[in-house]
């Protein structure tokens, strides 16, 4: 009975019934929308930031601060590290990298970059088999891939021969000749302005044989373990981070739950607001309607009944549909976003 009671009383007031449905369907899909953003902001973030970090990183005590000039004075032994790497328990992948700044020279032209010595299994570790889209990854020492940034600048094409100059850990310039073999394009645009070579050539480049400037540890869910067990096997000369202790990503992973909560907390009160004062606007428009409900005999706590299913009704119908509508335009805005960042 209660229910064709609901159903009767929101056709009678379609309009009223539409204006609330609308408010919530707003509400719900403008929050659903928000969250899913927020939440793919942070998952291309942490997954590209543990892409250039490792779930684990190994480097010199005083790297960060000398990291922000590329000064590769502030390395390690390459071999001595592997073997205590190689003796951690859990399964993982590790690799070593050189980071180095440096100007790459071509036709008269030139722009600095930041440069990276790799080895071959980064090629799906960084993601280059989906990153590279004209050419391929290095296979041979005098090879380079090229960031899309740095092609535009250079008006660069596959098979050019570039000048890269850069100093040496001792501080002296040296420079090398390199064929290009690939260009790449990365989410994070920034390390489109970029390029990469083998790490036996940044090596011998900047003067560093059996030296590197970090050492990377991908594993499952073990940070915790290898960290420990770094620290313990390793003396005074390393320093052992987790991917969420380095820089940026200890910053986002601290602030992200903060503004998470404010997003919730802002549209939560104003949707909050505006669905109750349609509600409390509906309840004093009926109350005749009540009165003459009470006259007929109905308790109060039925008509309470009655209002909590119309609320429950249209809340459902609105929160479906905002879940729909909010979720479906997150994902055509990622396409679009995603279309017009690889193509122009």
């Amino acid at each position: 009975m209660l229910l064709s009671i609901v159903f009767k009383n929101l056709k009678r007031n379609k309009k009223r019934s539409f204006l609330t449905i609308l408010i919530i369907l707003i509400a719900t899909s403008g929050m659903t929308f928000g969250l899913s953003w927020i939440e793919g902001e942070k998952n291309l973030f942490l997954e590209s930031g543990k892409r250039m970090t490792g779930d684990v990183r190994i480097t010199a005590p005083d790297s960060e601060l000398r990291s922000r000039s590329l000064d590769v004075s502030s390395n390690f032994s390459y071999s001595k590290i592997k073997k205590v790497v190689e003796r951690i328990p859990q399964k993982n992948i590790d690799v070593g990298r050189i980071k180095f700044g440096g100007l790459i020279y071509f036709n008269e032209k030139h722009e600095s970059a930041m440069g990276s010595g790799i080895e071959n299994k980064d090629e799906k570790i960084i993601g280059f088999d989906k990153f590279i889209y004209s050419g391929r990854f290095l296979e041979n020492n005098n090879e380079i891939i090229v960031g899309e940034s740095l092609r535009r600048k250079l008006n660069l094409k596959l098979g050019d021969k570039v000048t890269l100059l850069t100093q040496t850990q001792g501080k002296s310039l040296y420079s090398l000749n390199y064929d290009i073999v690939g260009f790449y394009k990365m989410d994070n645009t920034r390390l489109n302005k970029s390029f990469y070579i083998t790490l036996v050539s940044s090596q011998y480049l900047l003067d560093m044989e059996d030296r590197i400037t970090e050492y990377l540890i991908y594993s499952n869910n073990n940070e915790n373990l290898i960290k420990n067990f770094l620290t313990q096997n390793t003396d005074k000369t390393v320093l052992v981070k987790r991917w969420d202790e380095i820089g940026m990503n200890q910053s986002f992973t601290q602030i992200l739950p903060f503004i998470r909560g404010i997003f919730i907390f802002i549209f939560a009160t104003l949707s909050g607001l505006s669905i109750s004062n349609t509600m409390l606007m509906t309840v004093f428009e009926r109350r005749h309607e009540i009165g003459l409900l009470k006259a007929l005999g109905m308790k109060e706590g039925e008509i309470k009944k009655m209002f909590i299913l119309e609320g429950g009704l249209m809340g459902s119908i609105g929160g479906i549909a905002g879940l729909i509508l909010g979720g479906g335009s997150y994902e055509q805005f990622i396409r679009f976003f995603t279309f017009i960042k690889f193509n122009f």
